[in-house]
């Protein structure tokens, strides 16, 4: 009978790690998950705050004014591993005049300062610098 106790007594106690070890690996991914939606807001309010950069980097090639909307692909944004934030959009409501820009902030004494640099696809280029009819 002692041995039948002691037996149940340790069952009872790798159960219980086991539960315990459970619940503390889902609670670190459940705070993961809240981490990265977190970051991912951060990067979205640094996009919308810099959406007139943005605008100004793609219309900087316009020779001919054809860019009339440019619009940004929210789900797109993502962190870029050498710093800042990447986002794609497009140009006049079709997709397939695309652009991808990077945000990146530096710090100059204690003031934040933003540039914005990126590519533009070879579609809108060639819209953008066709001659004018």
């Amino acid at each position: 009978m002692f041995k039948w106790i002691k037996r149940h007594r340790i069952i009872s106690i790798v159960l219980v790690v086991i539960v315990v070890i459970g619940l503390m690996v889902r609670g670190a991914i459940n705070m993961k998950k809240e981490s990265d939606r977190k970051f991912q807001e951060e990067m979205v309010k640094e996009v919308k705050k810099n959406e007139k950069r943005i605008e100004r980097f793609v219309r900087s090639s316009d020779e001919n004014k054809v860019v009339k909307t440019i619009t940004i692909d929210y789900d797109s944004i993502e962190h870029n591993p050498m710093g800042g934030v990447m986002a794609k959009g497009y140009a006049n409501g079709d997709k397939s005049l695309t652009f991808s820009v990077t945000i990146s902030n530096d710090y100059v004494g204690d003031k934040r300062k933003y540039s914005v640099g990126g590519g533009i696809s070879s579609k809108l280029s060639d819209l953008m610098r066709r001659p004018y009819k």
